[in-house]
């Protein structure tokens, strides 16, 4: 009987293949009365029959019946036309070789993105790769052992904390492409204290497809000649468990590395529990799938109706750091024979391998409307931005294939793209520059009277046509780009294991290191490696402050001194073992800013217009159409800094006077010129 049902085929098809199995069926069941008749059975083994007979909570039995072969639960879902129904049909009722267990064997199974290794003790998985993503060791394995071995997979029967079923398991392939495998055995069981023990039927059948990362897992439970199935320990039949953690392996978990959290999909909506030490969590409700997720790879478990509860446990194990197992257990059984069926996700946690669980056409499982890519980290605020950033970075890589290049290609896009701002935010500053003299005599004035102050300087900002929140636009757009660069560098799978400089910079998605100390770690701070980025991203921010910040007096020199140097040493220590992307995306952008303050500054010098000479009036200093102060003595006046320069540039182009003319050019005494200053004078005198 197939669970997945594509409906490709014809009625007549499905009546050519009816009568195909009923013959096949009479023909081979001929065939094994004529054997029976002719070729006798040889007498039993003595080593067969003195098989041990397991049961639960009692080691004492009849010998268990030989183990019941049943159909694949999760037949292929393949379009065949009449003929070849017919010519396969007979192979499909036919009873597959079943392997009694002798010793403890492994069997593999292999689609073209896994590599799954099962054992015959129990029926669960030991190892699962993942053929498309490698680590440091080979294909990236999402099975870690622990000191009991690897439990990918395993049933106890009882409630979590049970022990877990280990017994050799008859074996069978269900399908020619050995991509089905099936686990059987009989057990006893008493279906109450002091009760007579009752033999069960007990199967785990997997389904592997190509394709895909996820599969299906029946488990199959029958009661002997229609008996009720002897399974309730406090109201749980059985507990499925995949611990004691999932790969990849790792040294130890930090946030930035690598992290385990679960996350449940519970009535539509998200619901995330992170891990506690001690005691079992169970989940109150009853979710539709929960998932065991790491930073780059997930386990879900789907059961195909949403009785399972799932529980969680991290506890400590002599070979794991830390161990994280998931629990999903089933209720009591009340019924002869039942068979549930599970889903399981081992792979990348990335929308283009969860999304196609959105449209049963789209899987070869028919699964549909799951909502597996909440799975998936992303920000709900600047979410729009990550995609944004992601798609720039993923055009990049195209032209040159190396991340760390399209992280730099994406940078100097940005850098670009905000010049003018940034252009805006310097010629502000040395705006700023010119106006500290008279805030400070504001300052010295209003010294005893703060609200006076701040309403004397609104007055001082608003004659002067000057925001002082003008210069800060620039660092508030570049704030939302570093979170979201963050949450990019700290989530984007395609870059875990990207290189951008081959033996220093070999992961961009993991902080860099140049010397490791071992098993050494620094006091206090906990670092065991030698980071060179950290140390130029440093530089890099120091020399940033140098060409940014304008010179101060006052309090404000000892403020702006602290800027300049405490924030870029404390973001030295928080950013240590950030992504070595992050700080390659913050080293290129301060160095473009650096670029990008010299050009401003050239540009500033080349606006400069020399002042008028103009005689010196007797009763004190005259002021000039660009309203520059001149000596007494006639002599043009220097400019002794840039915020002078960017005055004059400034104040000549508020005027309305072309930038291109000199006033040094007019001849001294014309009419013409005396107007205009005499003009620009009482603009002047209007203004001030």
């Amino acid at each position: 009987m197939s669970i997945f049902n594509d409906g490709s085929q014809s009625k007549e098809e499905s009546r050519r293949t009816i009568l195909a199995v009923v013959l096949s069926t009479v023909i081979v069941g001929v065939g094994f009365m004529l054997q029976n008749v002719f070729f006798p059975p040889a007498p039993q083994s003595a080593q067969s029959t003195a098989q041990t007979t397991q049961q639960l909570g009692e080691t004492a039995g009849p010998p268990p019946p030989a183990a019941t072969v049943v159909a694949d639960p999760f037949a292929p879902t393949t379009t065949v036309s009449t003929t070849q129904a017919a010519a396969t049909a007979p192979a499909a009722v036919q009873t597959p070789p079943v392997e009694a267990p002798v010793a403890k064997t492994t069997y593999t199974v292999e689609t073209d993105l896994l590599k799954v290794v099962l054992s015959n003790s129990g029926g669960d998985i030991v190892s699962l790769q993942l053929k498309e993503h490698k680590d440091k060791e080979g294909y990236v394995d999402l099975i870690v052992p622990g000191e009991k071995g690897s439990q990918g997979i395993s049933l106890a029967f009882g409630a979590p904390g049970s022990p877990t079923v280990g017994e050799l398991m008859n074996v069978s392939w269900l399908d020619t492409d050995r991509k089905t495998i099936q686990f059987s055995r009989v057990f006893y069981a008493r279906s109450s204290e002091g009760g007579e023990l009752k033999p069960f039927t007990y199967r785990k059948t997997y389904t592997f497809r190509n394709g895909e990362y996820l599969f299906g897992m029946a488990i199959g439970l029958e009661g002997e000649n229609g008996a009720q199935i002897p399974l309730n320990s406090n109201g749980t039949a059985y507990t499925l468990s995949v611990g004691p953690q999932i790969g990849p392996r790792f040294d130890h978990l930090s946030k930035n590395a690598d992290y385990r959290k679960y996350i449940l999909e519970v009535e539509g909506k998200k619901k995330t529990e992170m891990p506690k030490a001690g005691n079992l969590q169970v989940i109150k409700e009853r979710p539709s799938w929960g998932s065991m997720t790491g930073k780059y790879f997930s386990f879900i478990a789907i059961p195909e109706l949403p009785f399972a509860s799932f529980s969680y446990l991290q506890g400590q194990d002599s070979l794991i750091k830390q161990t994280n197992t998931m629990y999903l257990s089933r209720p009591a059984i009340s019924s002869s024979a039942q068979t549930d069926k599970y889903y399981f996700y081992f792979g990348p946690r990335t929308n283009a391998h969860l999304a196609k669980y959105e449209y049963a056409d789209k899987n070869s499982f028919g699964l549909s409307s799951m909502k597996l890519e909440d799975v998936v980290e992303r920000s709900n605020l600047l979410g729009w931005l990550e995609t944004i950033l992601k798609f720039m970075l993923n055009i990049s890589y195209k032209l040159i294939p190396n991340y760390g290049v399209a992280i730099i290609l994406v940078t100097i896009f940005i850098k670009v793209l905000f010049y003018p701002l940034t252009k805006k935010s310097s010629v502000s500053t040395a705006r700023m520059q010119e106006l500290q003299p008279k805030l400070q005599e504001l300052q010295a004035k209003y010294k005893g009277n703060p609200q006076k102050l701040n309403q004397e300087m609104a007055e001082f900002y608003k004659r002067e046509n000057y925001n002082p929140m003008s210069g800060c636009l620039p660092m508030l757009i570049q704030f939302p780009l570093f979170i979201a660069m963050y949450n990019l560098f700290n989530n984007h799978f395609d870059l875990r294991g990207a290189s951008f400089i081959a033996g220093w910079i070999n992961d961009l998605s993991l902080p860099e290191s140049i010397v490791n100390f071992g098993s050494f770690r620094l006091p206090i701070l906990g670092w065991n490696d030698l980071r060179a980025l950290p140390i130029i991203y440093l530089a890099s921010q120091l020399l940033y402050g140098k060409f940014t910040q304008s010179p101060q007096g006052g309090q404000n020199a000892s403020q702006m001194k602290l800027m300049m140097y405490g924030m870029p040493i404390m973001f030295f220590f928080i950013l240590y073992d950030v992504p070595s992307g992050l700080l390659l995306y913050w080293i290129v952008s301060n160095l473009l800013t650096i670029a990008q303050q010299v050009v401003i500054k050239d540009l500033l010098k080349k606006h400069k217009l020399t002042p008028a000479k103009a005689p010196a009036p007797a009763s004190g200093p005259m002021r000039n159409a660009g309203r520059t102060s001149v000596r007494a003595s006639g002599e043009s006046a220097t400019q002794d800094d840039l915020g002078e320069k960017v005055k004059n540039w400034l104040e000549k182009k508020a005027a309305g006077m072309d930038g291109k003319s000199s006033a040094s050019t007019r001849k001294p005494g014309s009419s013409k010129g005396d107007k205009g200053e005499a003009s620009s004078g009482k603009k002047a005198g209007g203004k001030r």
